[in-house]
Parts: structure tokens; C-alpha cells; sequence
């Protein structure tokens, strides 16, 4: 039976096999990948209240994860809820389980009073599947990431 949580400091095992995964399969695989920088920003996370880690695990098995933080725009006093990581195991996918973890931060976000929610996507991973899901939650695009490598 697959488990959501906030995600703590007994948790970094999880984030740390599904951040090497996350890694190794999207387009920042070429960077190198570090797990001290990985526990750094995990530990920031878990210390700052408008930072958050939820994980769903089935077992010992990690499935996936969200983080994301709150902060107000740079321009408004108005709050603003942003990810940085979204995954689920390549297993995993078409499962409700990327859906669950992202109703945790919705719901998160809409407790702490976000204007909005804005999710980011610069993995390149299935970006079919991705557009139409946000499609389907009612999310609207605006903008587009783009990337010049040295």
C-alpha cells in the first residue's frame, strides 16, 4: 500500500535514491551529480516552514516525491507556491501516485495562502504526458524554459 508524507530527516534515504534516479533520467543528467549538495538543500527544506518534502513510499520502496517552497513575488506581497522537483518512478507513472503527491502540495499551498501555484517542468521527461495532465488539472502554461549549454 503506497504511503504519503511529509517527508523528515529520517526520509534522506529515500529523497537520496530518488533524486539519483530523477537525475540519471532527466536533462540534467549531464551535470554532475552530488549527494552532500542533495543533503544540503534536503536539510534546508526540512528547517524552513515555507519549504516542503512529501514522498510516497511503498514498503521500503520509494515512488516518488514533491518539493516545492511558498515565497511572495518579487513584485506583489502576495504569495506565490513554486516546485522544484516532481517524480515518480518510471514504473510507477500513469499510476495516481504523481497525482496524489501533487494534491499534498496543493494542498499545502492553498493552507498557506498562495495566490497561485506554479509548477515548473525542465526535466524533459515525457513532456506529452505532463501537458496533459496539467491540462487536465486545470492548469494553464504560460511562459517555456529553454536552455543554451556550454
Amino acid at each position: 500500500m503506497v504511503e504519503y508524507w511529509e517527508a523528515g530527516s529520517e526520509d534522506f534515504g529515500l529523497v537520496h535514491q530518488l533524486g539519483l534516479l530523477m537525475h540519471q533520467e532527466s536533462s540534467y543528467s549531464k551535470l554532475k551529480f552530488s549527494k552532500d549538495k542533495l543533503l544540503d538543500t534536503f536539510d534546508m527544506y526540512l528547517h524552513d516552514d515555507n519549504k516542503v518534502v512529501f514522498i510516497a513510499v511503498d514498503g521500503d520502496k520509494p515512488l516518488g516525491l514533491y518539493a516545492g517552497y511558498i515565497s511572495e513575488y518579487y513584485f506583489s506581497e502576495e504569495l506565490v507556491a513554486n516546485d522544484i522537483a516532481w517524480f515518480v518512478v518510471r514504473e510507477k507513472r500513469g499510476t495516481r501516485i504523481g497525482l496524489r503527491l501533487l494534491d499534498c502540495f496543493e494542498h499545502w499551498s492553498k493552507e498557506r495562502g498562495a495566490s497561485e501555484i506554479r509548477i515548473g517542468y525542465s526535466t524533459d521527461i515525457n513532456p506529452a504526458a505532463f501537458d496533459s495532465l496539467m491540462k487536465k488539472r486545470k492548469y494553464s502554461m504560460v511562459g517555456a524554459n529553454y536552455r543554451l549549454e556550454s
